[in-house]
């Protein structure tokens, strides 16, 4: 969580305290979580305390943004000027402003923290 982009921080804070999020938001963090390493079942258990979740609609959502279904299309979040013009990114911090997406970001910051021996 540490290495995550804000506008990933804030969205998985939102994830958490059960609020709901938007098609762009859930989309936006779905696809970043796959795309940093985490499995399937682990991003599906991410939407279980939301009010509307629905474990076979999410599941399908989720496999679907992962390239297990459909098109094979593995997805990834939209960039920084789009999550940006969504209302998404709360804002941006010195690194933000050195990338133009949200992997990139990740990337950079997980790296850093690796060699602080974090």
């Amino acid at each position: 969580l540490e290495a995550f982009p804000p506008c990933m921080q804030r969205l998985y804070g939102f994830l958490k305290g059960g609020r709901r999020l938007s098609h762009i938001e859930r989309f936006a963090l779905t696809s970043f979580l796959l795309n940093i390493g985490m499995g399937v079942d682990e991003v599906v258990k991410q939407f279980v305390s939301l009010a509307d979740f629905d474990e076979r609609m999410t599941r399908y959502q989720v496999e679907h943004i992962a390239g297990k279904r459909g098109s094979g299309t593995r997805y990834s979040p939209p960039s920084c000027d789009t999550l940006l013009t969504h209302n998404v990114c709360p804002g941006k911090n010195d690194t933000c402003k050195r990338v133009r997406h949200p992997n990139q970001y990740y990337r950079i910051a997980a790296t850093r923290l690796a060699r602080k021996g974090r």
